[in-house]
């Protein structure tokens, strides 16, 4: 079967009904959809409701205290949200936090031509009329009803659905483990046929939202991989195909779980504050300063909003030195969408020789290619519709070996993309740029040695993905890893390149900016705001200036002079 018509069933938030129906038409050409019946938001389970509300927090409020303590939370949160709202210069147009109601969804099956029924019981007989008048060759089910008899026998090619059997919980409700079935039913098939039993392990920082969203990813994956082995063949052969889809793209994600234990035995939290609070309460006054204040204001009305482009590794709940857990991630995002415009990597370089941008705006880039960004990036990605940029370092990709770096710093377990995982990763909203071969420090000046990292990880990356990569980042990012001669080189391949030691990128008519600055993904909201905002740019320059200073003032005493390390240092 070379065409499917495909009527959907959610039972799941109303974003991801929406978002796997234009997933599957893109994924699988051939496709249509005739039709999208959804379940009430009040309907779902409760961390459906949360997710479907924006919520980053799983939590339930029982007592009247915690419910006032909610409600104040609240309202502090929307009052420092006004007040960097102006603080910005008023920006317009800021989308916020994507929330998506069945509402929202109705409208655009309306603009996109497919009907679509609101219905608190998918078993209805109303459900199973308006399946019967779309003919479809193919029902889909998102979230974790079991169906019924009746439905799959309506379409001529059945019903696939998911179901998720969660292992016991720990006290904060969050599952050890679960277990993600997809099968399929038809007519004649009796007992629905287990297409595919994929087991999901919990990781240590796990909360049950982000968990959530991890799963359910899986599963779409797993209902498109399988609707397209039922387009050509029956329930045995297309599970035959989606088992070798998971062997080569979402084994490796879960494999380095089985591999390495000890990653996960004693995680290192990586999501505390870099600076004191009483450090930060004195950089937040110089943010409601004037200097601050007016600066933004004439950016804003003057269309030179900068270009911030934030740099981190990996997204993963297991700990790593340079991790940011998939929660607190989300949490960033959500933050991000209320006072910045999120954009790609070219839409942000192509904007910048227009000379004008009149809101602040946002990059979200990461380095290295950790596998744990497959699922864990992916989920919150896919979730809040934004863009990312990764950097590859193409030879630990290759070997499929631990990054070197992570090994001599006595972090084990954590394993690098596969070129399977990075090619279908492609088709999404994500770029890819190069990092060089082995992470080399380019601060060297062999130009040979240069060449081959720099130009070699290009020809490897875009002979995988079957088109052409036009950014690289500089592993270290600082200025002595940033020699003339690999600039040279990189400035002869890519249309830009990425250095990681703050500033901003302002846009102008009169400069073709090919060197991007990144600045730092901070997991804590009150540190990121400020890095977004340069304070800590503008703090560092004044301790600069102020050493030098010092250093011009003790060379015209000799006796004053400080010994040799201390000079090297200053």
């Amino acid at each position: 079967m070379n065409k499917l018509r495909v009527v959907l069933l959610s039972d799941s938030r109303p974003l991801r009904v929406w978002k796997f129906a234009n997933r599957i038409t893109r994924e699988l050409p051939g496709t249509e959809i005739c039709g999208i019946v959804q379940r009430p938001v009040h309907h779902l389970a409760a961390a459906q409701q949360l997710i479907a509300a924006g919520k980053a927090r799983a939590g339930v409020s029982v007592s009247i205290r915690s419910k006032v303590d909610l409600w104040f939370r609240s309202a502090i949160e929307k009052l420092l949200d006004w007040a960097l709202w102006w603080v910005h210069g008023c920006p317009p147009n800021l989308k916020g936090s994507n929330v998506v109601t069945a509402e929202n969804v109705a409208e655009k099956c309306m603009l996109a031509g497919w009907r679509f029924l609101l219905a608190a019981d998918l078993t209805h007989e109303k459900v199973l009329d308006f399946v019967r008048e779309e003919r479809p060759n193919l029902a889909i089910l998102l979230g974790d009803f079991r169906g019924s008899p009746e439905l799959a026998a309506i379409p001529s090619h059945g019903l696939i659905c998911e179901h998720q059997r969660c292992a016991k919980t720990n006290a904060k409700e969050v599952p050890e483990a679960t277990r993600i079935e997809i099968r399929h039913s038809t007519t004649n098939s009796g007992a629905p046929f287990t297409i595919v039993s994929l087991g999901v392990p919990a990781q240590p920082y796990d909360g049950w939202l982000s968990f959530t969203l991890k799963a359910d990813l899986i599963a779409d994956d797993l209902l498109i991989q399988t609707a397209a082995g039922l387009r050509s063949g029956s329930s045995r052969e297309a599970s035959k195909e989606v088992a070798e889809w998971m062997d080569r793209v979402l084994q490796p994600y879960l494999t380095q779980f089985e591999e390495a234990p000890s990653a996960t035995a004693h995680p290192v939290r990586s999501c505390h504050r870099h600076r004191s609070r009483w450090k930060l309460c004195l950089d937040t006054l110089l943010l409601c300063s004037p200097l601050f204040v007016v600066r933004n204001w004439y950016r804003r009305f003057s269309g030179k909003c900068p270009v911030l482009i934030l740099g981190h590794h990996l997204v993963s709940d297991r700990g790593h030195p340079m991790s940011i857990s998939t929660e607190t991630f989300w949490r960033q995002v959500q933050f991000l969408q209320r006072h910045y415009r999120i954009v790609n990597l070219s839409e942000a370089s192509a904007s910048l020789p227009s000379g004008r941008i009149t809101v602040p705006t946002a990059v979200l880039t990461f380095d290295d290619g950790y596998a744990d960004n497959f699922v864990n990036l992916r989920a919150v990605a896919d979730e809040a519709s934004i863009p990312v940029a990764l950097f590859i370092t193409t030879q630990p990709v290759s070997s499929h070996r631990e990054f070197q770096h992570d090994l001599t710093n006595g972090n084990s377990g954590f394993l690098p993309l596969t070129w399977e995982q990075i090619r279908y990763w492609s088709l999404g909203e994500v770029e890819f740029g190069s990092h060089t071969q082995t992470h080399l420090d380019c601060g060297s000046t062999d130009r040979a040695k240069l060449e081959r990292e720099i130009i070699g990880s290009k020809e490897n990356l875009e002979s995988w993905l079957g088109k052409p990569v036009r950014f690289f980042a500089f592993p270290f990012g600082q200025h002595e890893n940033l020699s003339s001669e690999a600039i040279d080189i990189v400035a002869s391949a890519y249309s830009n390149f990425l250095s990681c030691f703050g500033g901003e990128n302002l846009p102008n008519r009169r400069v073709n900016r090919r060197h991007l600055l990144r600045k730092q993904l901070y997991a804590d909201r009150w540190e990121l705001e400020l890095e977004l905002q340069s304070v800590f740019d503008l703090i560092d320059t004044i301790k600069r200036k102020t050493c030098l200073l010092q250093a011009e003032d003790l060379d015209l005493l000799p006796e004053l002079r400080p010994p040799p390390i201390r000079r090297v240092q200053q």
